[in-house]
């Protein structure tokens, strides 16, 4: 979570240059999409609640996955 929690607080500085702003969305994006069983259900949801909608939309699958897989 730490890192989670890192990674918000540079793309919350306002003196972040874009190209690290979109490196690190990126970057959990693909995370997420290819190694969400990593990511705790506290981190996912947390994730899921980020202003940029990539983060939340790539989020929001992981945890529909989960519960797929509970459900079925």
């Amino acid at each position: 979570m730490a890192t989670l929690e890192a990674f918000r607080a540079v793309l919350d500085d306002a003196h972040t240059p874009e190209i690290i702003r979109n490196h690190i969305i990126d970057s959990l994006q693909y995370s997420l999409r290819n190694y969400g069983h990593i990511f705790t259900a506290k981190e996912i949801a947390w994730l899921a609640d980020w202003d940029d909608a990539r983060i939340p939309l790539a989020a929001s699958r992981e945890l529909q996955k989960r519960e797929a897989e509970v459900a079925g």
